[in-house]
């Protein structure tokens, strides 16, 4: 099968989608399907290196610090994707891909699947002062959307039941979690040496992108009121709301260590450097750092939230929490019994092999695909006309 992904972000990039296309690409090429992709360029410069299209853009900062647009799809992409002749569209992003990717549906009369990776009404922040009135502008947005494709992917049962709640019909959405990779696990002390991390500290880590919407300030709150020296709380990553969260650790006696972007190489290293994975985030549609923590056998400690439900089960892989005084005990309770840290770390490596691989992930995104070409309506041959 020929596949086309569209996403506003690519690789070198580094996001959750651009993560979870990456390893769909991966997966699929390793079957034997032919992948390319369509994406933005981070200049007005258009091109193509290898299998994926680059498309020249400008930034959109003014409407969420990462965001990019275009409205050029230059013919000789045209051309060259039509010559190609995928069979199906896979489309990632809700904005300028998303509006080529129906463009190249429509012309070349093949279906066209998205993946609804963002809670929008979690962003509202963004557009309006108005939280009712953004929420519906997302509804009718999504609905929209949705009327557009032939199925929505929701990555998690939380991400389904919004979409629903936005009057897109239950046939219509395909649960799929985005798979990880499941890493080898190495040993604890070396991987501390090796960052420099102290050997005597237990490690509490955040690691993901800064933003407004992921709450870290609760967790830096949190950490300064256990005012425990033997903890250390570590956050890893970048975003547009680092340099708010570095002035705002400032106000506590206990100051939250801002380690950076790190490498992508590095990245399990630093989870299984680290004794507990934590998160105030409830604007997630699935969370990959969820995934990444349990694949790593690291023990999670998060702020309880729809999308956590079949991904953390409390005493059995890791614990949500509500508020102050449940995270606190289930920090210490980690930290103070080494048996039952050790079974949460069992049983979280093993759900992950079992729940969100790669491969669970991918062939679960093939079989879609397959349904969905085998009940397209295909119709007349004007796609073929001349652009």
């Amino acid at each position: 099968m020929k596949i086309l992904i569209t996403s506003d972000w690519y690789y070198p990039v580094v996001n959750g989608v651009v993560r979870s296309v990456l390893n769909l690409k991966e997966y699929l090429e390793s079957k034997g399907h032919e992948v390319r992709v369509l994406t933005l360029s981070n200049t007005l410069m258009s091109y193509k290196t290898n299998d994926v299209y680059y498309i020249g853009s400008l930034s959109a900062k003014k409407i969420y610090p990462e965001a990019r647009i275009t409205n050029i799809l230059a013919n000789t992409y045209l051309r060259s994707i039509k010559k190609w002749e995928p069979d199906i569209i896979h489309s990632q992003c809700e904005f300028s891909t998303f509006m080529m990717a129906k463009t190249l549906s429509k012309m070349l009369n093949i279906p066209l699947i998205h993946t609804y990776h963002t809670v929008y009404e979690d962003y509202t922040h963004y557009f309006t002062t108005n939280k009712k009135a953004g929420v519906k502008i997302v509804a009718k947005f999504s609905k929209a959307l949705s009327d557009m494709c032939d199925y929505f992917i929701a990555p998690t049962a939380k991400t389904a039941a919004i979409l629903e709640s936005y009057n897109i019909g239950e046939e219509k959405i395909a649960v799929i979690p985005t798979g990880v990779h499941i890493p080898d696990l190495y040993d604890k002390e070396k991987l501390r040496d090796e960052l420099k991390i102290a050997k005597d500290k237990k490690i509490l880590l955040y690691l993901g992108r800064l933003a407004e919407e992921k709450n870290i300030e609760e967790i830096i709150e949190y950490y300064d009121k256990l005012d425990d020296p033997s903890i250390e709380f570590l956050i890893v990553g970048g975003g547009p709301h680092l340099n708010k969260l570095i002035d705002y650790s400032e106000n506590f006696k206990n100051k939250a260590n801002f380690i950076g972007m790190v490498d992508p190489s590095e990245v399990n290293k630093y989870y299984q450097a680290a004794d507990i994975f934590t998160t105030a985030s409830t604007s997630e549609t699935q969370g990959l750092t969820y995934y990444e923590a349990l694949s790593n056998a690291t023990v999670a400690i998060c702020r309880r939230d729809d999308s956590l439900k079949g991904v953390i089960e409390n005493g059995f892989n890791g614990f949500c929490y509500d508020d102050y005084d449940q995270f606190k005990a289930y920090i210490y309770q980690v930290l103070d019994d080494e048996d039952l840290k050790n079974k949460l770390r069992a049983n979280a490596r093993a759900y992950a092999l079992d729940n969100f691989s790669v491969q669970s992930f991918g062939s679960k995104c093939e079989a879609l695909y397959e349904k969905a070409v085998n009940e397209y309506d295909y119709e007349s041959p004007f796609i073929y006309k001349r652009l």
